[in-house]
């Protein structure tokens, strides 16, 4: 989310049991509400990292919450190798995308009498998703048998107050790289003159006025 920096302060900070980045913390020793990027690409930054509000890595509590991914992970793991074996035993429909009109998003649809071939790779995917899943499990299982305590670090931060962003339907929210976020949270508006983002409002000029 793009901010203005207003002043600097002191910050407590701790890594995340569950995207395993530096995050702050509330007076609590919780993790604050953050987004998170994995190598794997999950939810690219647009959503709440599961490891808001609990307490950070450092902790027993984060280190159990780590491993309860790790077991998660596993399980899932298994349950997408059965699938697999179902969709190439012809027990377990296969899916594709399809395109919802009048906008980027998708929904996922049964595909109606599908060839072996499409049925072959519906099934790999899943296999090559199991796969993934068991490394990920790993990689965390990993983490959790080097666990050590640790106390959190103390930073200087600069204190920030969060823009505005415009929301405009027509861009499923989206006016700038930060927007969507925005309007996830609330910092977003249909008042053109409530703005303060200076990228949204060059998208609002740029689209005539969000005509």
């Amino acid at each position: 989310m793009t901010t203005t920096a207003t002043a600097t302060t002191t910050q407590q900070r701790g890594v995340c049991p569950a995207c395993f980045r530096v995050q702050a913390l509330t007076a609590a020793g919780c993790l604050v509400n953050h987004g998170y990027s994995r190598p794997q690409h999950w939810h690219q930054n647009v959503n709440t990292c599961e490891g808001a509000g609990l307490m950070h890595f450092g902790t027993a509590a984060g280190r159990d919450h780590t491993a309860r991914i790790a077991a998660r992970l596993r399980t899932g793991a298994d349950e997408h190798d059965a699938l697999a074996a179902e969709i190439a035993a012809g027990t377990a429909p296969v899916y594709r995308r399809q395109g919802i009109p009048k906008s980027r998003l998708y929904t996922m649809v049964v595909v109606d009498a599908p060839t072996a071939d499409q049925r072959a790779r519906y099934a790999a995917s899943k296999t090559k998703a199991a796969d993934i899943m068991r490394m990920q499990a790993s990689e965390f299982e990993g983490y959790v048998a080097e666990w050590t305590p640790a106390e959190p670090r103390t930073v200087a931060a600069e204190k920030k107050t969060t823009l505005v962003h415009w929301y405009w339907d027509r861009l499923r929210g989206k006016a700038c790289a930060s927007s969507v976020m925005g309007a996830q949270r609330g910092w977003a508006t249909h008042e053109i003159a409530n703005v303060t983002c200076e990228k949204c409002k060059a998208r609002y000029a740029k689209f005539g006025g969000g005509q």
